[in-house]
């Protein structure tokens, strides 16, 4: 048989078993035509000729020398908010992955709500989907970190009137930031609605960056239930895939929070890699940056506030490792020469 027809026939197998699985007609929609474009040469935008390609690649660094022209505030990079990061890695690409990986309870929604909030600053408007923290429960750490008021004093109704007068000063400075960040709190939400979500808000012209916390918080959908069964690794590679295909059909960045597994909280700092992440080896293989993070315990059994980074695959360019200082108190993190 030829091998095209091959393709058709496995592609339909797999239709018949996701309508079995009754999946949502959008999301079905979705997945054929993500498959079509890759068999028989469905996409007419897909091939670039060897000539044409030198054409293009002039025409794109044409357009980089104009963007250095800009004044930084002015270039609307995906840059990160911290130099040791800049160091090593380059401004996010649209339709990249990333992955933050630690182990529970060590800062990784600190990171990513300081790197939204950097992007937000940049003109960015950045979509905070937060899985397990409630509301109240962000904002208070988001006043918490521009105020340095601690989240127990804001929670208790009794401020002092200059404590209320700090907080009162957060809401025009950040108001006055170029960008926004969209607070999307999904508790049992599938990856399928969050992703439904997510192209709503990219339509409207709201969702430049997206940052998802966590991956692993997601719940399963009935299509994923009668597909993978009990099988967590499967179900975390399908989301993982449908985060990179929102990715890359919308141009639009993802930054994707991970577990590490246990045998990971035990390992040496400078011995970290990818083998430490937690779950379906697709959280690594299909991000184009894969970032792990790990606090030491201090003499008191605390973790400490030194945040080891290993910055473990890196498509564009290198890899390496650093320190940071992290004041969990106040959800901020920064380079320790800072």
């Amino acid at each position: 048989m030829n091998v095209e027809l091959v393709q058709y026939e496995i592609f339909a197998k797999e239709i018949l078993k996701r309508v079995m699985a009754e999946e949502e007609p959008a999301d079905l929609h979705e997945w054929m035509r993500s498959k079509l474009a890759h068999i028989g040469g469905g996409d007419e935008t897909a091939g670039l000729g060897w000539v044409e390609s030198f054409d293009w690649y002039d025409a794109l660094l044409a357009k980089r020398e104009a963007l250095a022209l800009l004044p930084l505030e002015q270039r609307r990079l995906v840059d990160w908010p911290w130099q040791s990061w800049n160091n090593l890695i380059d401004p996010m690409e649209p339709g990249m992955l990333a992955s933050i990986t630690a182990p529970d309870g060590q800062g990784k929604t600190i990171i990513v709500e300081c790197m939204a909030e950097h992007w937000a600053r940049r003109h960015h408007k950045i979509v905070f989907v937060h899985y397990e923290l409630n509301r109240a429960l962000m904002l208070d750490r988001r006043t918490a970190r521009h105020t340095s008021i601690p989240v127990r004093a804001l929670k208790s109704g009794a401020m002092t009137p200059e404590q209320r007068a700090t907080v009162a000063s957060v809401r025009p400075r950040l108001l006055a930031w170029d960008g926004e960040i969209t607070y999307l709190h999904t508790p049992g939400w599938t990856m399928e609605r969050t992703i439904a979500e997510l192209r709503s808000l990219q339509a409207d012209g709201r969702c430049d960056v997206a940052v998802i916390d966590y991956l692993e918080k997601a719940s399963p959908s009935a299509r994923q239930v009668k597909l993978f069964g009990s099988n967590v690794w499967q179900r975390e590679a399908d989301n993982v895939e449908q985060l990179k295909v929102f990715a890359e059909s919308t141009d639009v960045p993802v930054i994707m929070v991970a577990q590490m597994s246990k045998a990971g909280k035990n390992t040496d700092a400078g011995r970290m890699d990818r083998n430490d992440m937690g779950g379906s080896g697709d959280k690594s293989n299909k991000a184009n940056l894969v970032v792990l993070v790990r606090r030491d315990r201090d003499a008191t059994g605390s973790y400490s506030n030194t945040v080891h980074v290993q910055i473990d695959k890196n498509t564009m360019g290198a890899t390496g490792a650093f320190d940071q200082w992290m004041q969990p108190e106040y959800f901020r993190l920064s380079d320790i020469s800072q």
